[in-house]
């Protein structure tokens, strides 16, 4: 089954996004108003309309799942159809900021995906990941079961980080590394998990973290 096909099936299963969830709210936080954003594996563009209508953003929803970008569409948002696993059809910095919210571990190549993140965007991107860090996936391991992480099959999640260990994906050795991104983490939060121990101990008590990216020299 193609990822197309797959993903157009999951967002049938699935139903409408709804509601404001910690994750947009930082993302809220840290968004310029009125900028121009790309919505990287976007779905139904439900992140998309609260960034419209809170903070005034011009937002573009990109998805592989016509079924998905139906729904964007119908709540009045710009949608592109295209593969994350491609070069995107968007011209360099074309975009104020771009949003990969629970994007990057449905996606081998995680790391392609960012560079292209980063080429299309003038300045920020913000990502949100899932820490497999997280105390109960540490138990969870312990007793000898995978961390379930997925919504509807084990086969959405391709790739895992802890927080250090995605730090270590951004920084690759430093700007002049030559498997650097080219990127900096400006902020970090965490937007699930153990309220009040998750700002304490993000990388045990947070199931969720939320990064700000920066665009740096190479």
């Amino acid at each position: 089954m193609s990822s197309e096909i797959f993903y157009n099936d999951y967002w049938k299963s699935r139903g409408q996004s709804k509601g404001l969830r910690l994750r947009y709210q930082i993302i809220l936080d840290w968004i310029k108003p009125e900028s121009t954003v790309l919505d990287l594996g976007g779905g139904d563009g439900h992140l998309a309309q609260i960034l419209k209508k809170e903070k005034n953003c011009q937002p573009t929803v990109l998805d592989i799942a016509q079924s998905a970008l139906e729904i964007a569409e119908n709540r009045g948002l710009a949608t592109i159809k295209a593969s994350l696993i491609d070069k995107l059809p968007i011209a360099d910095n074309a975009f104020d900021a771009v949003i990969l919210s629970e994007v990057l571990e449905h996606l081998a190549e995680a790391e392609e995906v960012l560079s292209e993140a980063k080429r299309v965007s003038k300045e920020f991107i913000y990502v949100t990941v899932p820490n497999t860090g997280y105390f109960k996936y540490r138990l969870q391991l312990l007793f000898g079961r995978f961390p379930k992480q997925w919504l509807i099959s084990p086969r959405e999640h391709l790739r895992f980080w802890t927080l250090a260990d995605f730090k270590k994906m951004v920084s690759a050795g430093g700007p002049n590394h030559p498997e650097s991104l080219g990127l900096e983490i400006v902020k970090m939060k965490a937007s699930a998990g153990r309220r009040y121990l998750r700002d304490l101990w993000p990388s045990m008590m947070a199931e969720q973290l939320c990064f700000k990216l920066k665009k740096i020299d190479r």
